[in-house]
């Protein structure tokens, strides 16, 4: 808005009113000059606020900014929303003359202003007498219009008008929240009111604890409903709000947690609605009966039962809504054949995309406890009226089915054979500590009711765990252990095996049939499972991040996964300090739901769902790219300033309680050796004395002696067991120079090379670029920048400013990354800025770019030794590494089908000069061997006789091909008769005629070379390939006694 504003003083204009975005008056198609403009608000022309430099952007005219500026204003007044009314005309602000100006004419001012609605419509000197002409007079408003000059008055000119009879007006501020295109003014669409401008909230966590907050705001009693999917209609302005999360409790939607205005990731498609209810039943047996309340002026109050009939509570009922769904042809009221009512008349559901996420809001909106199943294929037959619904997506949350996304009322492509069916548990665990503990409950005959202990154990205890999708069964408690019920008790005498699936399925007395009181009510405690867990690591503490959702584990995508990441997890699983956040399913691919994606953690979080994340289940990755966590278990750093400083804290094998370590003895190589352990590279400080504070529990450790090269302080000599006479005023300490993980933005290779894939590496901090130093910059540093800059495989790793130098500041140094990282901000190196370089110094790469693929000497296009291009010529691959699943790739990237072997050595014959890149590794998933990992085999290094290949399915063999070699060979075998019979006129032998052919061969460096290139015979020569005396290239070839070989596995 603050550019707005100077837009509309530049131009002479009243405030601004609103400054949309994303084109919101059409695209331009000139250049874009400004970019990054940052108005203070008091500058009087666009051109004195700070930019970037005219024609600088990194934008498209989709992104084009506009302004709606007033030629309204009000003056005079206390606020922005009351004053003397006044118009612009001529380049000139004037009165408005008040004859016969009233609350219609208000009203219209109030709107055009983006106020509330109008209060008074005062005249004369309330707000003072204006200074120019008076333009306008005569107005005659309905009160409906958008614009005072599209009111009814006189034509516009300079009138004579007593400034006793000036118009002024005050209106209401502006309210927040609005709704639009319900059917009452207590349900619609809900639009927000900021900058000037209403905009759309998207649907993303939507729910009813935030639909409470905009009834109440309203005055529009009760929330019913929180329908999503633009369930009123798509609006056209702004999405303001995305990921709003509310408690219910706020007093203003803006007051709940939620993205910043207007960044979210929506459509038009996913706005958020509201449908409030101002009428509900108290006090009944059930949420369908009781006494009748409305709500009115922000209050509940009864209605008078004079000429009360079944009429009136019809109306009520039908407003309550409280037969929208039923299950149809189950065992019980809980499970069936999902139907809902729509103009009076029940349909089915289609089962596209039916999920038991939609089935947990059936079971919660029926009121029949946790959802089991979620058949499809009408498994409870099929129904015969309309299809109402298809496409149906809950995230499992939603208060009713109507609150999910789905297709219209009655769209759908479907039949019958594809009716969606629930299956809910009647079984429901009351005042516990967790949902999977508490008093057993069970329903029947529309009422939930307790059971008796008598004859209850760990079997029946069992059957319910196992129903409720709980852990295992601790305790079978009686006697009431979580107090009494007040309903019925139902059953009693319960008789389970303990592998019954449903607690359905166990003996037990007839309904209601029982010798018993509340003080004998069974119960259960069962195993509530951990919300995160760490899967297929070394340890409890490391592997793949998997979090628990509607009754599921699950992973969590990589995208955006750092050490903040990791951190959070690892305190959240009381693991200690986070030392890796690996990334591409480090851990292996897990196969159930992603459940979350785009983690942003600060690291200070105490559980992952507390961090920014999408919606539950929405993202756009693999598992493949499965996120996992590495944590040092047993050590951790307490109170420092970062992970990789504090007070020293073990846990031993022995206890599962934290403690200190005693810093008598404490020195630098045991410092040395805990920051070893913690991955936070050398010990820069050793401190005693409590240095970070005392500790509270057990000091676990003294006499503390390490060498300096152990890899943990466990393998140190030391006193463990507790026994010492330390006090917490000895806590020992350390600061390791590692103290965090690079933070950088973007990242690009500057250099007059051709292709974009090759330069001096400089990164992004801060709005300024900067270079690399090349300490320690390796083949693995090289890798993770060619990765992010998606330009293939690292090929070399240049030092010494091989690119120029730079000219900007040397902002990382010591880089020191595995090769696994996704990004230059996963590896570690020192601290922004940190360095001790000067730009001859300067790291670079040379990356493989993506490339093209081919088999070389196969008999057809489906099989050969593997190449690929690079700098217009082939290469081939070394055979490190390489594997059938390296193979399946290959043959997925040309559409040849399954790989059926992986040769490797020279079956199809030598390369034409050395292998450009060694060691792949695949998953098996990717389309095309560029997602791989891989090495570039440097400068100064050639497989010779070592090369990768691949046999596909695709093809059997090319007949031509065929044919040729068989010419080939027939037309060689001629040859080499004719020059037989020549040399034996000679009088020399032949060999020492091939001999000297192949001496000269050799000394002009010239390779003959026959391939079989994608189903055609291929033949080169090249001269020159050979290597002078002083090269120092290694040529590493097999043994001539050893066979290719095939690795298929």
């Amino acid at each position: 808005m603050e550019e707005a504003r100077v837009v509309c003083r530049q131009l002479g204009c009243s405030t601004a009113i609103s400054a949309p975005r994303g084109s919101h008056f059409g695209r331009g198609n000139g250049s874009i000059w400004m970019d990054d403009t940052e108005c203070k608000g008091p500058e009087w022309a666009l051109s004195q606020c700070p930019a970037r430099p005219w024609g600088e952007n990194d934008c498209h005219h989709g992104e084009d900014a506009g302004v709606v500026c007033s030629e309204l204003k009000l003056a005079g007044g206390s606020t922005q929303c009351a004053g003397r009314v006044e118009v612009l005309h001529n380049q000139q602000w004037g009165t408005v003359c008040g004859n016969g100006w009233d609350l219609k004419d208000a009203r219209v001012v109030c709107q055009e202003m983006g106020c509330g609605k109008a209060l008074t419509a005062p005249t004369g000197a309330k707000f003072g007498q204006g200074s120019g002409p008076t333009w306008m007079d005569g107005l005659n408003c309905t009160g409906d219009e958008e614009s005072l000059r599209k009111c009814p008055a006189k034509p516009l000119a300079e009138y004579s008008c007593d400034p006793s009879l000036h118009a002024g007006v005050e209106c209401a501020e502006p309210p927040e929240i609005r709704l639009v295109q319900g059917d009452h003014q207590c349900a619609g669409r809900v639009e927000i009111f900021h900058e000037g401008l209403w905009g759309m909230i998207c649907d993303s966590n939507w729910d009813l604890e935030d639909a409470e907050v905009v009834c109440r705001y309203l005055g529009c009693g009760a929330a019913f409903s929180a329908p999503r999917g633009s369930r009123f209609g798509g609006g056209s302005g702004p999405i303001w709000l995305d990921g709003v999360n509310c408690t219910g409790k706020e007093n203003a939607i803006s007051k709940c947690p939620a993205k910043d205005w207007g960044t979210h990731d929506c459509t038009h498609a996913e706005e958020a609605g509201v449908i409030c209810a101002d009428v509900r039943l108290m006090s009944g047996s059930n949420r369908c009966s009781g006494r009748v309340e409305v709500y009115h002026n922000e209050q509940w109050g009864t209605i008078c039962d004079d000429s009360w009939d079944v009429h009136d509570a019809q109306v009520v009922c039908r407003e309550l809504d409280p037969n929208e769904i039923r299950l149809v042809n189950g065992s019980n009221r809980c499970s069936g054949r999902l139907e809902v009512l729509h103009n009076q008349q029940w349909g089915t559901v289609c089962d596209d995309d039916w999920s038991i996420q939609n089935a947990e809001v059936v079971c919660r909106e029926l009121d029949c406890g946790v959802a089991l199943l979620a058949p499809r294929g009408a498994h409870f037959g099929e129904g015969t009226d309309h299809i109402w619904l298809d496409d149906v997506k809950c995230t499992g949350t939603e208060a009713a089915l109507r609150d999910c996304r789905r297709k219209a009322w009655g769209e759908h492509n479907c039949n019958h054979r594809e009716d969606a069916g629930v299956v809910c548990s009647e079984l429901r665990l009351v005042n516990g500590s967790s949902r999977c503990s508490g008093r057993v409950e069970v329903f029947h005959n529309q009422q939930w009711g307790t059971i008796c202990d008598d004859r209850w154990g760990m079997k029946q205890a069992e059957v319910i765990c196992r129903e409720m999708n709980c852990g295992v069964a601790l305790k079978a408690p009686t006697n009431a252990f979580f107090g009494p019920g007040s309903g019925r008790i139902w059953k009693d005498d319960v008789n389970c095996v303990g592998t019954e699936a449903f607690f359905s399925e166990c003996t037990s007395s007839n309904w209601g049939l029982n010798n018993c009181h509340h003080g004998e009510d069974a119960g259960v405690v069962c195993a509530d499972p951990a919300e995160m867990r760490l899967v297929n690591g070394s340890s409890r503490c490391s592997g793949r991040v998997e979090v628990f959702h509607l009754q599921q584990y699950g992973t969590v995508c990589d995208d955006s996964w750092d050490i903040n990441e990791a951190i959070v997890v690892c305190r959240d699983l009381d693991c200690g300090t986070a030392i890796g956040a690996p990334h591409r399913a480090h851990f292996g691919m897990g196969e159930d739901p992603i459940w979350m994606d785009d983690l942003e953690c600060t690291g200070t979080e105490s559980a992952l769902t507390e961090c920014k994340a999408r919606p539950w289940g929405a993202n756009d990755c693999g598992h493949g790219e499965d996120a996992s966590v590495i944590c040092s278990d047993d050590l951790r750093l307490v109170n420092g300033s970062n992970r990789c400083s504090g007070r020293v804290e073990i846990r031993p094998p022995h206890s599962e309680q934290w403690g200190t370590v005693c810093d008598r003895t404490w020195d630098i190589n045991d410092a040395e050796v805990v920051c070893r352990q913690l991955g936070c590279g050398k010990a820069q400080a050793v401190l005693g004395g409590a240095h970070f504070g005392q500790g509270s529990g057990s000091i676990w450790m003294d006499n503390v002696n390490c060498r300096g090269t152990e890899d943990a302080i466990s393998e140190c000599s030391a006193n463990t067991q507790g026994n010492n006479n330390c006090h917490h005023g000895q806590d020992a300490a350390v600061i390791c120079s590692e103290s965090s993980y690079i933070k950088v933005g973007d990242i690009r290779l500057v250099s007059n090379h051709p292709t974009t894939c090759a330069g001096r590496v400089e990164v992004l901090s801060q709005q300024e670029w900067g270079t690399v130093c090349d300490d320690g910059w390796d083949l693995e540093d090289a890798t993770v920048v060619c990765k992010q800059m998606g330009c293939g495989f690292a090929l070399e790793a240049p030092h010494s400013a091989h690119f120029g130098e730079g000219s900007g500041p040397i902002l990382l140094d010591d880089v020191n990354c595995t090769g696994s990282e996704e990004s230059l901000k996963d590896c570690k190196g020192q601290s922004m800025g940190e360095h001790n370089c000067n730009h001859l110094e300067d790291a670079s790469v040379i990356c493989s770019g993506l490339f093209q693929v081919r088999l070389a000497g196969g008999p057809n296009s489906c099989a050969g030794r593997v190449e690929v291009e690079h700098n217009g010529s082939w290469a081939s691959i070394g055979e490190s590494g390489w594997s059938l699943t390296e193979a399946t790739v290959v043959c997925r990237q040309l559409g040849c089908g399954t790989a059926v072997s992986a040769p490797v050595g020279n079956q199809y014959g030598a390369a034409l000069g050395p292998a450009l890149l060694d060691e792949m590794k695949c998953t098996g998933q990717e389309s095309s061997l560029n997602q791989c990992h891989g090495k570039g085999t440097g400068p100064h290094k050639c497989l010779c006789a070592a090369y990768a290949g691949a046999v596909c399915e695709g093809k059997t063999g090319s007949s031509v091909a065929i044919v040729i070699l068989v010419l080939t060979a027939a037309a060689l075998l001629l040859g080499g008769t004719l020059l037989y019979l020549r040399k034996r006129r000679s009088g020399k032998p032949l060999w020492t005629n091939l001999v000297t052919h192949a001496q000269n061969a050799f000394k002009k460096d010239t390779t003959f070379r026959f391939d079989m290139v994608n189903g055609t015979l291929d033949t080169s020569v090249q001269e020159g390939a050979g290597h002078g005396a002083d090269s120092d290239t290694i040529c590493l070839v097999k043994a001539s006694s050893e066979s290719p070989t095939d690795h298929n596995n």
